[in-house]
């Protein structure tokens, strides 16, 4: 069974890692991304809002069927899987210690206030969030009130250091390992290596790091996009006319000029980083990791975080 778990959290580069890891010969990953298993194991807890159900329903449900994801491993030395949820679930640690306590954990933490908006960015992707990111800050406390699930919780998500805290107290520091988003953005070899070499496997394996995984762009125009990526009569004539390599080069054209990916407002993002200031201290304290960057920006509102 498994010795190691990408835990979170979310937004902060995850996929990209799972599949650097899956890459490397000595690694055996859940074919499941994320699993979801301990986010539930056997709670009949259900969360109300618009995307919480089918979440659930994507959830490895049973221990059985959380074993099976792991039948095919062979001769690699580290077994794992990824669920970036883990690490804001409160109940999780200790249904994970209760089935794994000597499991090796690594989390990857991104600067809180980014990682809200682009948590925010993708739910708004899969079409589920109607509101503004500053109108879904302002509902959130009463989104959770009514019972919506994690998926709702951008800013709350970023307060790290009790999410941490509670891995450090049952494992113990020396099986939680703490990366930055940001080392992995710019030292991607250097971050994924030395990941490798805590899970005991080859540190001078070189994964495939030049595709970016988790790209999400949205249509300037929704009438082309639409045009562009479903089946439809224009489409079904530069079929019939045109070579399929200049078919796709014109796809891949016209979509390209068609994307663009929304801006994160300089005065919010510094509203809400002035909301974590406190919460950056402490964990900059527990994991000895210098967060001073995630501080810069900040400004000092006379609003109620």
């Amino acid at each position: 069974m498994i010795n190691f778990m990408v835990i979170g959290a979310v937004k902060a580069g995850t996929t990209s890692v799972y599949y650097y890891l899956r890459e490397h010969p000595q690694v055996y990953m859940s074919p499941i991304k994320e699993t979801k298993f301990f986010q539930w194991d056997g709670e009949e807890r259900r969360f109300s809002g618009p995307l919480d159900q089918k979440i659930y329903e994507m959830s490895v449900k049973t221990f059985e069927e959380y074993q099976s994801l792991f039948k095919q491993v062979s001769h690699e030395k580290a077994i794992g899987e990824a669920t970036p949820s883990y690490l804001y679930n409160k109940e999780v640690p200790m249904r994970i210690y209760r089935r794994f306590p000597k499991v090796k954990m690594i989390v990857i933490l991104r600067h809180p206030a980014e990682r809200a908006f682009s948590h925010y960015l993708h739910t708004k992707w899969l079409g589920y969030e109607p509101l503004s990111f500053s109108e879904a800050l302002a509902q959130e406390d009463e989104r959770i009130q009514l019972n919506w699930g994690p998926s709702w919780h951008y800013k709350q998500q970023g307060f790290y250091y009790e999410q941490i805290k509670r891995y450090m107290n049952l494992f113990g520091d020396q099986q939680v390992r703490i990366y930055l988003f940001e080392d992995l953005i710019g030292d991607t070899f250097g971050t994924i290596s030395d990941i490798y070499a805590y899970l005991g496997v080859d540190p001078n394996f070189k994964p495939e790091v030049n595709r970016k995984y988790n790209v999400r762009f949205f249509p300037k125009n929704q009438f082309i996009h639409d045009l562009t990526n479903q089946y439809n009569r224009p489409k079904a004539i530069l079929k019939s006319i045109l070579p399929k390599k200049a078919r796709e080069n014109l796809l891949q054209f016209v979509t390209a000029k068609n994307r663009w990916k929304p801006q994160f407002d300089q005065e919010l993002h510094g509203q809400l980083t002035e909301c974590y200031i406190e919460d950056i201290l402490k964990l900059q304290d527990l994991t000895k990791k210098d967060l001073s960057k995630w501080l810069h920006g900040s400004k000092k509102y006379l609003h109620s975080c």
